[in-house]
């Protein structure tokens, strides 16, 4: 039998109505396209099945000669009058044209295909493609199959997808292809009787007046033609194929661009570590090309995010309650060069850094709340709160459909009052970190951390990159000589420092502790980058300070007549006695902590590496 549309009446006890869904939201301000890529993937990190990597990719194609006419033969035959549905609009355009969203390493929507069927923990077909505004109280989930997959009916111009999934029911594998599209309801007057409808359309086989997916070879053989072949053989998965996208006043070229960066702006602590270690890895395609996912280490108005991720220690208590509420990481640093780009600014982010990005204990990005500006024009601040599991409930029901706000107001009682006290001590840490921070020197006077912005402006400014920056990855093996190629990223996707030892004959390998940092000593604004040896042996330490030039045009060690350069003060083991000189003679290998200490140029990128090598050679 081939498959069919058939239109949902009302039943007898009534329902709710396809636009209602779709009207739901209208409250959010993120882009459907941001929104889309939200929903879809909080569903994917939802459905996974273990500890592999949830794979989720996104292709946007053109269908060509041999596709088009398949789509319209299967999707126009019997289709909803124009009136209550705009797929025969879409499907007589010249050009058709599809998006899809897939994702694997996830257990495909199993469980009963009838909503009035249930078996519990076992609903996912039913929750995505039957019902509206379900949700879950699964723990560990970053959303629900509510109102928010309405936005891949959003986005499509026809209001039509067609779902391929395959999953395991009762221990074998099936799959299972059917069509879903929403417009708005209507009444029908036909033979003096008036009947009314849902505006919801089901594509399929059509029994007793419902519509069944398409199950197991016919599935995929109708799959396969269309070509909806994403998901590999013998694993489980879903395709959601969006037809004939609307991307409103941009280019198609534009739309995959926004899409890209939106994976990284709001899913970005799903691709730590950086590599294929990373809990979900993303993937784009426009008609066959692939479209760069940027890491996030590589976006520079997103990096102190990652470094505050990481510096995340602070506990978030309501202390009369005794509950935790979460933790918080919060790092100050000198504000990155150019404007953030537009999916940032959609988030929140202006050309000034002063935000906390909030997440539920699932690692998504809720939003990045906006605190009072650094205090001076070139300094900012970025801070990270992930709630605490205990609180993941309470913030989950502060969520509009679109999971990206957290509406404290909405709660009541001691829900209410945690959610308050959490927004509260993050306001509060906003506050504290938005001032100068006084360090004390020997005579006891106040010197101004950030007041050394303009010291060292640009310190941990510019682009991702060889020279670029000023700030190293934790524990990381640089390489390439002083003059060399060196660079690449580290561990954690930080730009590794030019020069340091690598695997050069003689050469004693450097592992960076932590990033460059500024501190005071004796009343004086020094630079401070932290090493361990960990080869046995004697060895010599040589520190190469230089001015980083603009543009990726590398470092200037000679400076110009009557310039500063960076001079290297010394060397301290631990928190023993200043050693000076520009080079270190020690042994390797017995695990202590070493500083070098350099005083900057003033107005300057300054960029440091440490190299070593065995016994007494010259670097």
């Amino acid at each position: 039998m081939k498959a069919q549309w058939l239109s949902e009446a009302y039943a007898p006890g009534g329902g709710g109505t396809a636009e209602g869904a779709l009207r739901n939201l209208d409250g959010t301000e993120l882009d459907p396209l941001t929104l889309l890529v939200r929903e879809s993937a909080q569903n994917s990190w939802d459905a996974r099945t273990g500890d592999s990597p949830v794979d989720y990719h996104v292709d946007l194609r053109t269908l060509g000669p041999g596709e088009a006419p398949l789509w319209r033969d299967l999707l126009g035959t019997g289709a909803p009058l124009a009136g209550h549905l705009k797929l025969r609009a879409s499907l007589a355009r010249p050009v058709l044209r599809v998006l899809t969203v897939t994702d694997t390493g996830t257990r495909g929507l199993g469980g009963p295909t009838r909503a009035d069927v249930a078996v519990p923990g076992k609903s996912d077909f039913a929750s995505f493609v039957r019902k509206t505004g379900s949700s879950s109280n699964t723990s560990g989930r970053g959303g629900t199959y509510g109102f928010g997959k309405a936005v891949f009916h959003l986005v499509s111009a026809a209001h039509t997808v067609l779902v391929h999934t395959r999953c395991l029911v009762e221990g074998r594998l099936e799959t299972r292809l059917i069509g879903w599209a929403v417009h708005e309801s209507y009444t029908v007057e036909r033979d003096g009787t008036t009947k009314t409808y849902t505006g919801r359309h089901y594509w399929g086989r059509v029994e007793d007046d419902y519509v069944e997916p398409l199950v197991g070879a016919e599935a995929d053989a109708v799959a396969a033609s269309l070509g909806l072949d994403r998901l590999p053989d013998g694993e489980t998965g879903t395709t959601v194929a969006i037809l004939d996208p609307s991307f409103g006043d941009r280019t198609d070229a534009e739309a995959m661009q926004w899409m890209v960066e939106a994976m990284v702006w709001n899913l970005w602590p799903k691709m730590l570590p950086e590599g294929g270690d990373a809990p979900m890895r993303f993937f784009a395609r426009h008609d066959g090309r692939a479209v760069p996912v940027p890491r996030p280490s590589e976006v520079p108005h997103l990096r102190p995010f990652l470094w505050a991720y990481n510096d995340m220690d602070h506990p978030v208590e309501h202390k009369s309650l005794g509950r935790a509420l979460g933790r918080l990481g919060m790092r100050k640093f000198i504000a990155p060069a150019g404007r953030p780009s537009r999916v940032a600014q959609e988030a929140g982010i202006g050309e000034r850094l002063h935000h906390t990005c909030l997440m539920r204990p699932v690692d998504l990005v809720v939003t990045y709340l906006e605190g009072p500006p650094f205090y001076e024009e070139t300094g900012g601040y970025a801070a990270v709160f992930r709630a605490d599991a205990g609180m993941d409930r309470v913030f989950a029901a502060a969520e509009p459909a679109s999971h990206d706000a957290w509406l404290v107001e909405k709660l009541t009682g001691d829900d209410r009052r945690l959610a308050k006290q959490a927004l509260r001590k993050i306001n509060d840490a906003m506050k504290e970190a938005s001032g100068p921070a006084p360090a004390s020197n020997e005579a006891g006077e106040g010197v101004s951390l950030a007041g050394m912005s303009r010291l060292m402006a640009g310190l941990m400014a510019g682009t991702a990159g060889e020279g670029a920056e000023a700030v190293f990855a934790k524990s990381t093996t640089p390489s390439g000589g002083a003059g060399g190629t060196g660079g690449g990223f580290g561990e954690g996707g930080v730009p590794r420092p030019r020069g340091g030892s690598g695997g050069s004959s003689g050469r004693r390998r450097v592992l960076y502790d932590g990033d460059l940092e500024y501190e005071i000593l004796d009343g004086e604004a020094v630079l401070v980058q932290r090493f361990t040896l960990p080869d046995a042996g004697p060895c010599v330490v040589h520190g190469r300070p230089a001015v980083a030039l603009g543009d990726g045009r590398g470092v200037e060690s000679e400076p110009p007549l009557g310039a500063s350069i960076p001079t290297v003060l010394g060397w301290r083991a631990g928190e023993g006695p200043l050693t000076s000189g520009s080079s270190l003679s020690t042994e390797g290998g017995d695990g202590t902590v070493w500083s070098l200490i350099v005083r900057p140029a003033p107005d300057t990128v300054t960029e440091v590496a440490v190299l070593a090598e065995a016994g007494g050679g010259v670097a």
